[in-house]
């Protein structure tokens, strides 16, 4: 059944082929061609350029190094105690206090709500979505 149908595409296709002849190109093609070739701007390989310099390194480094030795040499009896590791009573304490003062409306109470729910219902399907991929 195919091939009914092609005969007709077959015969044009051979007549086509029989009318027509090759083309030959002209004797200065080569010559014309490479002219057009080197007249096209040649482009340009990308040359890496780091995001930050040497020079800029450099003086990262020499003001590491300057604040180190500053801290090493003018350091008299300090502490991280308080930092490392604070008060957590004094710390839950101030928390309370500040977390008490504040009043929320409703509006942003149910607004908050709803954008946690949006949230985790958004995190769900991108999930579900990545895990068929």
């Amino acid at each position: 059944m195919k091939a009914d149908n092609n005969k007709p595409l077959e015969k044009f296709a051979d007549k086509m082929m029989k009318e027509t002849s090759v083309e030959n190109p002209s004797a200065n093609f080569t010559a014309s061609l490479m002219v057009q070739v080197e007249a096209a701007e040649i482009s340009r390989p990308i040359v890496y350029k780091p995001l930050i310099s040497k020079t800029a390194w450099v003086l990262i480094f020499i003001a590491v190094a300057g604040l180190t030795g500053y801290v090493i040499t003018n350091s008299q009896e300090f502490s991280l105690q308080g930092v490392i590791m604070p008060d957590l009573q004094t710390v839950t304490e101030n928390m309370m206090r500040n977390l008490t003062a504040y009043k929320f409306s409703t509006i942003s109470l149910y607004a908050s709500g709803l954008l946690t729910i949006m949230l985790f219902v958004q995190i769900s399907l991108l999930k579900n979505l990545f895990n068929k991929r």
